[in-house]
């Protein structure tokens, strides 16, 4: 049996880094992300719990927009990974969850929502802390993932 080689850590963030920023399929990078970046060790071990409100605002922006609610008084749980300017985290969005990775460098992340965390579908929701306007701003937009509209 040979061991499978993974490409260096540093490598795999600038991968990720160039799909988050240039995807029009965003199933692309949030498997890529939480295939490989999330579930390795290399990475999470270093991260922290933090706390965003930049992040927090933008994606309270979203679900606005979107019809989706944060529910009152829910646990968030968001893990800091400064060393490589990354935040992953998860969200209660009433009957719904919400998980998200974000970039320091491109103020871009990707927000997934899913009614459970099973596998089922997924809406993915790319957005931006950059002000609109400014190099680097994108409008929210959002892909679908498995079955009907919910």
């Amino acid at each position: 049996m040979v061991a499978e080689t993974l490409p260096p850590l540093n490598e795999r963030i600038a991968h990720v880094r160039e799909l988050l920023r240039t995807a029009t399929d965003f199933m692309v990078p949030w498997d890529y992300f939480h295939d490989e970046l999330a579930m390795r060790a290399d990475f999470m071990s270093v991260g922290e719990r933090g706390e965003s409100e930049l992040i927090d605002t933008a994606i309270e922006e979203v679900l606005k927009r979107f019809g989706l609610i944060v529910r009152p008084g829910s646990s968030m749980l968001t893990i800091h990974i400064p060393e490589y300017g990354f935040w992953h985290g998860i969200r209660h969005l009433g009957v719904k969850t919400g998980i998200f990775f974000f970039d320091d460098s491109l103020g871009q992340g990707l927000l997934g929502v899913m009614q459970d965390l099973t596998g089922g579908s997924v809406d993915l929701f790319r957005f931006t802390t950059v002000p609109l306007g400014q190099p680097g701003s994108v409008f929210p937009m959002n892909a679908r993932r498995g079955g009907p509209p919910q």
